[in-house]
């Protein structure tokens, strides 16, 4: 017999311990992490903030997020506790010589508190009294009983040291009994907070009692041994059972003779056509990974959306760690294999496109989060085995020219990517001929014949007679510059490089037009994204880290043409390093190279947002408005990396393979080729876009137009899929001639970097000023109008403790008169009242400056109606000299629409469906006679309804949306639209009763 394994029995406890706090901790951080801090808080008697620490059975049970990892760790908690029970009968059944005592099982054989099983973890909150006490003596006796058994036998240090957590736990149970009395008969607010403070500690005691039994376990050891074999010097040196032991593995059978390396050399290589083809398969599945992995970060920001909080999927930002794999000897043969790297693409498109098929927003966060993982392993894989080759310049150019093509991709599909596993065919997606495409490719690479496959380079395995060909291995502080760099520029690639009009929203400045607009300089965006993977000369890289410095420093500080220039010398920049810097990090070794390198990328990404959404984010105050600091961090890491390793000795020449050159030289031709060929095509498709004919208005014979507000929530519907098809099609219907839309700024990761403008712009003819762009860190605010937009100016309300609020003052020409509109969007002001007051007092500022001329208000207040100041109601109507559409309408929160010096003729709410969280609201309204200034005596004939009947068939909102509506819409608080009629003096009580034009 010989002993395979052996561990002392200590481990088991200190294992169980470990296990049984870390799932109750966890389950009390991702309740906080998750945004579910205060409902955790709420019970029968009281909320938050009078109770402010959850109880457990509430943080546990109450809701999935916190739930989920606590099951899953208490369940693994069962195997340390099964052992422990068998440990420690067996040590009392045998104890050791010195004492002698009774078989005792103590509390370890005791399902307390839910450490050992199931139950707790499927307690939620309840109200019955008798549960709670039945809860209590649970806790009380069950400890106690244990205690005094081991108090009857001798005592021993383990007994001593025992009767700390026991009267520790027996010290919790008065004021715990007190409190729970406070809560659940006197029913004081705020009592069940401390009763959940002891409740907690009940559970630590507990644990600790049962982490005691390491004094009793510690002469033990556990062992394995193998009865069939015969007996072997390597044995366990017995030391007090404090000694680890396993045998050394067997050596590994010598590779046969005559197996094939599938990285060797074949005698004839493969023909040009075969190698276009390779090569096209390649850029298909760069295609496939760019898209994967730009769809994560809007994928599980779904949830966040929706609570307006951290909401637990920003844990699926792990699933960028997989490089981590290679740090470990089985995953990095696995993931460097061929049947490795075929099964990671093979994963990587089933799951993160694939999964486009399920209707549930957490299916195809889990598909995306796979597809990531395996994406990622991909790369990894195929870059570990290059080792800084040269041939890593010509996977780097197939990543680039992949990224470039998603470019034009979502320009195409109005910047939405159509293979992402958010879109359908309903949303504009090309689902399924993505997924065939992917499939060929797939089936290519399994056919790919080996010498087009990357090989290893000649010098990391030099031969005895050959070391001149070993590469000069780089120093630690090397590696870690690089590992920071590279997930800088990543970061930096999927802010800039994933849609072609980011840069055009950091630069937009309003009307008049003053820099480019998206059509059809979105095509020289994607070209110089195109040409940028070329640049690959060494001596080039001086000149254009010098040029991508520049272009971010101008990007950042300079609107319009200048700024533009500048993120077009930033996007050349990064698609020309990019390809440099990945031969450099597969250099170094590679599980901590590319896993900490996605790391720091992961950080960036949460401090992006945290610019913008620091109110929703603990401690975000530190990064608010910080892009400049992040933007030059990414900047001097990304260039400290490459001053860093420009003179490392690598691989090149004679040191590869004589394929991977030829390979080199394919992909270089191909992808010149390629680069030209999608420049002419960006090009000309751009040029083909742009406006030939003006937008008509809905009514464009009568001095008529509508005027809508809609909160849209960043164009994700309840079901997770972009929206813009969707909200298009409820504006067409509802004929709203200007539109403010809100929440409507996506050029940020998380949202997939889209412009929520294009679908309904291009598709219904509107002018479009997108408003203040990420730069700015507001959720945005844009205006679509049928009729020219003459001026417009971008605000940034005052902010001092919440989020920034943005504010769109333009003037249109409609129907020949110039009629000023301001969209803004509100911070919570219910949060922050002085936010609130200022930002609605700078709004009435701007609306009084311009107090004779016509005006309509489309914005998002947070307010009741009739609320006196501070609050914004009053502040708006009476500073800003503007009339409510509708004073009667009490049910608003958030969506107002105001006007002065025109007479509105009709207001009605349409049911957003679940398009977003709140309704679109449209006004219509008729400018005045010429000499015939607006003017109400009162309010009663400012708000004298009328029936549809009486007015004229122009006045007319849609009827459709009557009654149940259609495809969720509906006319919401009364009926249907109300409608108003002007008074007799305005000359207008006809208008629109076969009048054309002048009345």
């Amino acid at each position: 017999m010989s002993t395979l394994l052996a561990f002392p029995a200590g481990w088991i406890p200190q294992v169980h311990t470990a296990i049984a706090y870390t799932a109750f901790l966890t389950a009390l951080f991702v309740g906080w992490l998750s945004g579910l801090w205060k409902e955790l808080c709420i019970n029968s008697v009281a909320r938050w903030p009078a109770e402010w620490f959850p109880s457990v059975s509430a943080t546990i049970g109450d809701h999935a997020p916190p739930r989920a990892p606590f099951q899953i760790l208490i369940a693994l908690c069962a195997t340390p506790r099964f052992l422990l029970l068998l440990v420690q009968w067996l040590v009392h059944r045998y104890p050791p010589s010195r004492y002698s005592k009774p078989p005792n099982l103590s509390s370890s054989a005791i399902n307390s508190n839910g450490t050992a099983m199931p139950e707790s973890g499927l307690r939620t909150r309840s109200k019955a009294t008798t549960r709670k006490v039945e809860n209590v003596i649970h806790e009380i006796v069950e400890p106690l009983e244990g205690a005094l058994e081991q108090e009857l036998g001798n005592k021993t240090l383990a007994d001593i040291e025992l009767r700390i957590p026991f009267f520790g736990f027996l010290a919790m149970i008065p004021p715990l009994i007190w409190f729970y009395y406070q809560h659940s008969v006197a029913r004081i607010s705020g009592a069940y907070t401390y009763y959940s403070i002891f409740e907690w500690s009940l559970v630590l005691w507990d644990v600790a009692f049962d982490a005691t039994a390491v004094l009793e376990l510690r002469h033990l050891q556990i062992a394995v041994i193998d009865t069939s074999s015969p007996s072997s010097s390597d044995k366990p040196i017995a030391n007090g059972g404090h000694t680890f032991f396993i045998a050394r593995a067997a050596t590994a059978p010598a590779r046969e003779p005559n197996e094939v390396d599938w990285t060797s050399e074949t005698p004839v290589p493969s023909s040009e056509w075969r190698q276009a083809l390779a090569f096209a398969s390649d850029v298909y599945w760069a295609i496939c990974f760019w898209t994967i992995f730009t769809s994560l970060g809007l994928q599980l920001f779904y949830w966040s959306i929706w609570k307006l909080a951290l909401a637990g999927s920003e844990l699926a930002l792990i699933s960028n760690l997989s490089g981590f794999l290679l740090s470990y000897k089985t995953p990095y043969r696995f993931c460097t294999s061929k049947n490795g790297l075929l099964y990671n693409r093979i994963c990587a498109v089933l799951f993160g496109m694939g999964f486009y098929i399920f209707p549930w927003p957490a299916a195809r966060l889990v598909g995306v989060s796979i597809g990531t993982w395996t994406g990622w392993a991909a790369l990894f894989g195929t870059w570990a085995r290059l080792k800084g080759s040269a041939e890593m310049i010509a996977e780097g150019q197939i990543l680039g020219l992949g990224l470039s093509i998603t470019l034009l991709l979502k320009y195409v599909n109005h910047s939405t990517n159509p293979l992402w596993a958010i879109s359908h065919p309903a949303s504009g997606g090309w689902n399924k001929t993505g997924l065939l495409l992917a499939a060929l490719s797939l089936v290519e690479y399994y056919n790919r014949p080996i010498d087009l496959h990357p090989a290893s380079p000649l010098s990391i395995y030099p031969k005895k007679k050959d070391q001149s060909l070993a590469v000069t291995r780089p120093s630690k502080w090397q590696q870690r510059l690089v590992t920071v760099g590279l997930g800088a520029l990543i970061h930096l690639t999927q802010t800039f490089v994933t849609d072609a009009g980011t840069i055009l929203s950091w630069t937009w400045s309003g009307y008049p037009i003053k820099g480019p607009t998206l059509h059809p300089f979105a095509g020289v965006v994607i070209t110089i994204a195109s040409l940028g993977v070329l640049h690959q000369r060494k001596e080039l890289q001086y000149p254009l880290t010098i040029l991508g410095t520049i272009g971010a420093i101008t990007l950042y500080r300079y609107p319009d043409w200048v700024g533009f220039a500048g993120g077009l010398l930033l996007i050349s920049y990064l698609q020309a390093i990019f390809p440099f810097y990945i031969r450099i990090a597969s250099t170094f070794e590679s599980g901590p190279t590319f896993g900490y390198a996605l790391v720091m990328n992961i950080v960036l990404d949460v401090l992006s947002v945290v610019t913008a959404a620091y109110a929703f984010v603990p401690m975000g105050w530190i990064f608010r408005e910080r892009t400049d600091l992040v933007l030059a961090f990414c900047m001097i890491a990304t260039i400290a990396g490459w001053l860093a390793t420009r003179h490392l000795d690598l691989p090149q020449g004679p040191q590869i393979p004589f394929r991977s050159r030829r390979r080199i030289k394919a992909t270089k031709k191909y992808t010149i080729i390629s680069s030209i060929g999608l420049s002419i095509i960006s090009l000309g498709y751009s040029y083909s876009k742009m406006p030939t004919t003006a937008p008509v208005p809905y009514y464009p014979n009568h001095k008529i137009f509508s005027g809508g507000i809609w909160t849209v929530h960043f164009g994700l519907d309840k079901e997770g899929r972009d929206s813009q098809w969707r909200m298009m099609q409820l504006i067409k219907d509802m004929q709203v001639d200007v539109l403010g839309l809100l929440e409507s700024d996506l050029h940020r990761f998380v949202y997939g970097n889209r412009d929520l403008t294009r679908v309904i712009a291009e598709e219904l003819g509107y002018y479009v000023d997108l408003g203040p762009g990420p730069n700015k860190h507001t959720w945005g605010a844009a205006l679509l109008s049928k009729y020219p937009i003459l001026n417009s100016t971008h605000h940034l309300l005052p902010s001092p403790h919440g989020e920034l609020a943005p504010a769109i003052h333009a003037t249109l020409d409609i129907h020949g008169q110039e009629v000023n509109v301001m969209v803004s969007h509100n911070g919570q002001a219910e949060e922050d009242a002085l936010d609130r007051e200022l930002q609605t007092t700078e709004i009435a500022r701007l609306l009084s400056e311009t107090k004779d001329t016509p005006t309509v208000f489309l914005g998002y207040l947070v307010t009741r109606p009739g609320d006196l100041r501070p609050w914004p109601y009053q502040i708006l109507i009476e500073d800003g000299k503007m009339w409510d559409i509708e004073i009667e309408d009490r049910w608003r929160w958030c969506e107002y629409i105001a006007f002065r010096g025109l007479w509105r003729i009709a207001f009605g709410r349409i049911h957003e469906s679940d398009i977003s969280d709140t309704e679109l609201q449209v006004g219509k309204f008729m400018l005045p006679k010429p000499g015939h200034p607006v003017h109400y005596d009162n309010n009663k004939e400012m708000y004298w309804h009328i029936g549809e009947s009486d007015v004229p068939e122009p006045w007319h909102m849609p009827a459709m949306f009557r009654g149940n509506g259609t495809r969720g819409h509906r006319y919401v608080v009364w009926e249907g639209p109300l409608y108003y009629l002007p008074p007799e003096r305005s000359g207008l009580q006809n208008y629109g009763k076969g009048w054309a034009i002048d009345p």
